[in-house]
Protein backbone atom coordinates (compact mmCIF):
# COMPACT_ATOMS: atom_id res chain seq x y z
CA UNK A 1 0.00 0.00 0.00
CA UNK A 2 1.49 3.27 -0.51
CA UNK A 3 0.78 6.77 1.08
CA UNK A 4 -0.68 10.04 -0.50
CA UNK A 5 2.92 11.00 -1.83
CA UNK A 6 2.95 7.63 -3.49
CA UNK A 7 5.73 6.34 -0.83
CA UNK A 8 5.19 2.75 0.51
CA UNK A 9 3.65 2.05 3.80
CA UNK A 10 4.50 -0.15 6.10
CA UNK A 11 2.85 -3.40 6.45
CA UNK A 12 0.42 -4.36 8.89
CA UNK A 13 3.12 -7.20 10.14
CA UNK A 14 6.06 -4.28 10.75
CA UNK A 15 3.23 -2.08 12.87
CA UNK A 16 2.32 -4.98 14.78
CA UNK A 17 6.22 -5.78 15.64
CA UNK A 18 6.95 -2.41 16.51
CA UNK A 19 4.01 -2.16 18.80
CA UNK A 20 4.43 -5.73 20.29
CA UNK A 21 8.51 -4.63 20.76
CA UNK A 22 6.51 -1.28 23.06
CA UNK A 23 3.99 -3.53 25.24
CA UNK A 24 7.02 -6.06 25.93
CA UNK A 25 9.40 -2.87 26.93
CA UNK A 26 6.75 -1.36 29.12
CA UNK A 27 5.15 -4.37 31.01
CA UNK A 28 8.72 -5.53 31.78
CA UNK A 29 9.70 -1.91 33.09
CA UNK A 30 6.99 -2.85 36.11
CA UNK A 31 9.28 -4.83 38.10
CA UNK A 32 11.61 -2.37 38.27
CA UNK A 33 10.31 -0.82 41.39
CA UNK A 34 10.54 -4.33 43.07
CA UNK A 35 14.70 -4.86 42.26
CA UNK A 36 16.13 -2.97 44.98
CA UNK A 37 14.10 -4.14 47.98
CA UNK A 38 15.58 -5.68 50.57
CA UNK A 39 14.50 -8.53 52.23
CA UNK A 40 15.68 -9.06 55.85
CA UNK A 41 16.51 -12.14 57.54
CA UNK A 42 13.79 -12.89 60.32
CA UNK A 43 11.97 -10.02 58.32
CA UNK A 44 10.74 -11.77 55.98
CA UNK A 45 7.16 -11.46 56.35
CA UNK A 46 7.08 -8.04 57.66
CA UNK A 47 9.61 -6.80 54.72
CA UNK A 48 7.35 -8.43 52.14
CA UNK A 49 3.49 -7.33 53.40
CA UNK A 50 5.18 -3.60 53.25
CA UNK A 51 5.61 -4.13 49.84
CA UNK A 52 1.51 -4.52 49.73
CA UNK A 53 0.68 -1.43 47.79
CA UNK A 54 3.98 -2.13 44.99
CA UNK A 55 3.09 -5.57 44.06
CA UNK A 56 -0.73 -4.67 44.22
CA UNK A 57 -0.09 -1.84 41.44
CA UNK A 58 1.98 -4.31 39.47
CA UNK A 59 -0.21 -7.34 39.31
CA UNK A 60 -3.16 -4.43 38.54
CA UNK A 61 -0.65 -2.46 35.40
CA UNK A 62 0.53 -5.56 34.29
CA UNK A 63 -3.40 -6.73 33.95
CA UNK A 64 -4.26 -3.67 32.18
CA UNK A 65 -1.16 -3.40 29.83
CA UNK A 66 -1.95 -6.91 28.78
CA UNK A 67 -5.41 -6.07 28.03
CA UNK A 68 -4.33 -3.32 26.52
CA UNK A 69 -1.85 -5.69 23.96
CA UNK A 70 -4.90 -8.33 23.42
CA UNK A 71 -7.14 -5.56 22.27
CA UNK A 72 -4.62 -4.15 19.92
CA UNK A 73 -3.66 -7.25 18.45
CA UNK A 74 -7.23 -7.87 17.58
CA UNK A 75 -7.63 -4.17 16.19
CA UNK A 76 -4.85 -4.83 14.14
CA UNK A 77 -6.11 -7.86 12.33
CA UNK A 78 -9.24 -6.53 11.52
CA UNK A 79 -7.31 -3.85 9.03
CA UNK A 80 -6.76 -4.41 5.51
CA UNK A 81 -3.50 -2.03 5.45
CA UNK A 82 -1.54 1.05 7.03
CA UNK A 83 -1.87 4.39 6.45
CA UNK A 84 0.22 7.48 7.57
CA UNK A 85 -2.76 9.04 10.18
CA UNK A 86 -2.71 5.47 11.38
CA UNK A 87 1.00 5.07 12.28
CA UNK A 88 1.07 8.71 13.90
CA UNK A 89 -2.15 7.34 16.17
CA UNK A 90 -0.71 3.88 16.85
CA UNK A 91 2.60 6.26 17.97
CA UNK A 92 0.21 8.24 20.22
CA UNK A 93 -1.46 5.23 21.64
CA UNK A 94 1.93 3.36 21.94
CA UNK A 95 3.34 6.73 24.19
CA UNK A 96 0.41 6.07 26.56
CA UNK A 97 1.00 2.59 27.00
CA UNK A 98 4.97 3.44 27.70
CA UNK A 99 3.92 5.77 30.09
CA UNK A 100 2.41 3.58 32.61
CA UNK A 101 5.08 2.26 34.73
CA UNK A 102 5.52 5.48 35.64
CA UNK A 103 1.86 6.37 37.34
CA UNK A 104 2.61 2.77 38.64
CA UNK A 105 5.29 3.42 40.46
CA UNK A 106 3.44 6.83 42.28
CA UNK A 107 0.25 3.99 42.85
CA UNK A 108 3.00 1.61 44.82
CA UNK A 109 4.45 4.54 47.09
CA UNK A 110 0.93 4.52 49.31
CA UNK A 111 -2.25 6.32 48.98
CA UNK A 112 -1.40 9.43 47.37
CA UNK A 113 -4.03 11.38 45.92
CA UNK A 114 -1.96 12.63 43.16
CA UNK A 115 -1.06 9.00 42.44
CA UNK A 116 -4.60 7.90 42.29
CA UNK A 117 -5.46 11.04 40.11
CA UNK A 118 -2.05 10.32 37.39
CA UNK A 119 -2.99 6.54 37.44
CA UNK A 120 -6.84 6.81 36.77
CA UNK A 121 -5.74 9.64 33.70
CA UNK A 122 -3.08 7.56 32.14
CA UNK A 123 -5.91 4.48 32.07
CA UNK A 124 -8.79 6.56 30.56
CA UNK A 125 -5.72 8.22 28.23
CA UNK A 126 -4.52 4.93 26.93
CA UNK A 127 -8.00 3.96 26.51
CA UNK A 128 -9.09 6.72 24.39
CA UNK A 129 -5.98 7.03 22.21
CA UNK A 130 -6.88 3.49 21.34
CA UNK A 131 -10.68 4.44 20.41
CA UNK A 132 -8.92 7.18 18.12
CA UNK A 133 -6.75 4.62 16.44
CA UNK A 134 -9.85 2.91 15.43
CA UNK A 135 -11.46 5.84 14.39
CA UNK A 136 -8.79 7.08 12.26
CA UNK A 137 -8.76 3.16 10.59
CA UNK A 138 -12.64 3.67 10.42
CA UNK A 139 -12.05 7.23 8.15
CA UNK A 140 -9.15 5.84 6.17
CA UNK A 141 -11.38 3.27 5.02
CA UNK A 142 -8.91 -0.14 6.71
CA UNK A 143 -11.68 -1.61 8.77
CA UNK A 144 -12.32 -5.80 7.02
CA UNK A 145 -15.90 -6.49 6.04
CA UNK A 146 -18.05 -8.35 8.39
CA UNK A 147 -16.99 -8.56 11.80
CA UNK A 148 -14.26 -6.08 12.06
CA UNK A 149 -16.72 -3.44 11.77
CA UNK A 150 -19.23 -5.25 15.02
CA UNK A 151 -15.82 -5.67 16.84
CA UNK A 152 -15.20 -2.14 16.59
CA UNK A 153 -18.59 -0.90 17.62
CA UNK A 154 -17.76 -2.76 20.88
CA UNK A 155 -15.20 -0.50 21.29
CA UNK A 156 -17.17 2.70 21.79
CA UNK A 157 -19.12 0.77 24.20
CA UNK A 158 -16.05 -0.75 25.95
CA UNK A 159 -14.06 2.77 26.08
CA UNK A 160 -17.27 4.52 27.58
CA UNK A 161 -17.34 1.59 30.16
CA UNK A 162 -13.28 2.42 30.97
CA UNK A 163 -13.97 5.95 30.90
CA UNK A 164 -16.90 5.66 33.18
CA UNK A 165 -15.69 3.55 35.27
CA UNK A 166 -12.35 5.22 36.48
CA UNK A 167 -13.73 9.02 35.75
CA UNK A 168 -15.47 9.48 39.45
CA UNK A 169 -12.53 7.89 41.45
CA UNK A 170 -10.43 11.60 40.51
CA UNK A 171 -12.24 13.77 42.72
CA UNK A 172 -13.36 10.97 45.15
CA UNK A 173 -9.25 10.66 45.31
CA UNK A 174 -9.81 14.18 47.25
CA UNK A 175 -12.10 12.33 49.62
CA UNK A 176 -10.24 9.31 49.89
CA UNK A 177 -7.56 7.66 47.51
CA UNK A 178 -7.96 4.31 49.24
CA UNK A 179 -11.84 4.31 48.03
CA UNK A 180 -11.00 6.14 45.01
CA UNK A 181 -9.19 3.33 43.90
CA UNK A 182 -11.47 0.39 45.11
CA UNK A 183 -13.98 2.41 42.32
CA UNK A 184 -11.95 1.18 40.00
CA UNK A 185 -13.40 -2.15 39.92
CA UNK A 186 -16.75 -0.34 38.89
CA UNK A 187 -15.24 -0.82 35.10
CA UNK A 188 -15.74 -4.69 35.44
CA UNK A 189 -19.85 -4.81 35.78
CA UNK A 190 -19.56 -1.44 33.31
CA UNK A 191 -17.50 -3.54 31.27
CA UNK A 192 -20.32 -6.44 31.45
CA UNK A 193 -23.27 -4.12 30.58
CA UNK A 194 -21.38 -2.60 27.98
CA UNK A 195 -21.01 -5.72 25.89
CA UNK A 196 -24.51 -6.87 26.72
CA UNK A 197 -25.35 -3.39 24.91
CA UNK A 198 -22.95 -3.66 21.95
CA UNK A 199 -25.24 -7.73 21.54
CA UNK A 200 -28.73 -5.86 21.79
CA UNK A 201 -27.32 -3.05 19.54
CA UNK A 202 -25.77 -5.34 17.08
CA UNK A 203 -29.06 -7.38 16.25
Amino acid sequence: MEGDDERPLPTLERVSAFSDGIFAIAITILILPLTDVQVRDGQVVADLLALGHQFLALVVSFAVIGGFWVLHHDDLTALTGASRRLLVANLVFLFFVVMLPFPTALLGDGDSIAATIIYAGSIMGTSLTSLALWRVAEKDGLLKLGWARRWGHGKYWGTAALVVGFLPSIPLAFVSPTWARISWALAIPLSMVADRLEARTAR
